[in-house]
């Protein structure tokens, strides 16, 4: 059986996002990966076609927050992904970064089940779980907030607000359309500064450039 975190795999995570695992938690994101998948062979997390590329379209985008150059500054940050679905980038960024107070939140009691569960199989201490609507949630005052295949900036960055502290980030992984959302967004808040757009390519055979937007409030 071949391991998720390969050599290969091992080697772009340290040559494109600077970030030597251990040991330790190579050991733990395979035994993740085990986990998800069958976890998800009786409770849709992930449609079967994205499976195939947990690593490239899931893993590796979740990791790419690390390209952000303030990121390095804030290891020892609070975090909290809203709409987190099966713990992307909430579940990964906490395997990966130990320092990092992660908050994951989803109102789909699915997903949240399968993240506790994640967390006692895998004993992941800085991994904190917020089930129910985010507008709903007592406010968590993170350093950053991120959101993932969830919705146009426009709609959600009111939810943002009412969670991040004081001069926090935050982080919008977004793939095409990105200058139409930012526009959008810039309509219904006049008062928003210009985001740092930080451009990436997943590793796969067929170019698939994604955007990391990031509102500085």
């Amino acid at each position: 059986m071949n391991n998720f975190l390969d050599e290969k795999r091992i080697k772009i995570i340290e040559d494109d996002f600077g970030l030597k695992l251990s040991g330790e938690q190579i050991l733990a994101i395979n035994k993740w990966e085990e986990i998800f998948k069958n976890y998800n062979s009786h409770t849709n997390l992930m449609s079967k076609n994205e499976i195939s590329n947990l690593f490239e379209k899931h893993f590796y985008d979740s990791l790419s927050i690390a390209l952000w150059s303030k990121f390095s500054d804030k290891k020892n940050a609070g975090l909290l992904d809203i709409g987190t679905g099966g713990g992307f980038p909430s579940v990964v960024l906490a395997l990966c970064f130990p320092d990092l107070k992660v908050f994951a939140n989803d109102s789909r009691i699915k997903k949240i089940d399968f993240i506790k569960f994640a967390k006692e199989k895998l004993k992941i201490c800085n991994l904190n779980i917020l089930y129910g609507r985010a507008e709903e949630i007592q406010r968590v005052n993170a350093d950053i907030v991120t959101f993932r295949a969830v919705g146009k900036i426009k709609d959600i960055l009111p939810l943002a607000k009412k969670h991040i502290a004081q001069g926090g980030s935050i982080v919008f992984y977004k793939a095409k359309g990105v200058k139409e959302e930012i526009d959008g967004a810039f309509e219904a808040d006049k008062n928003l500064k210009a985001p740092e757009i930080i451009p990436y390519n997943l590793p796969l055979d067929v170019e698939t450039t994604r955007n990391l937007v990031i509102f500085k409030l």
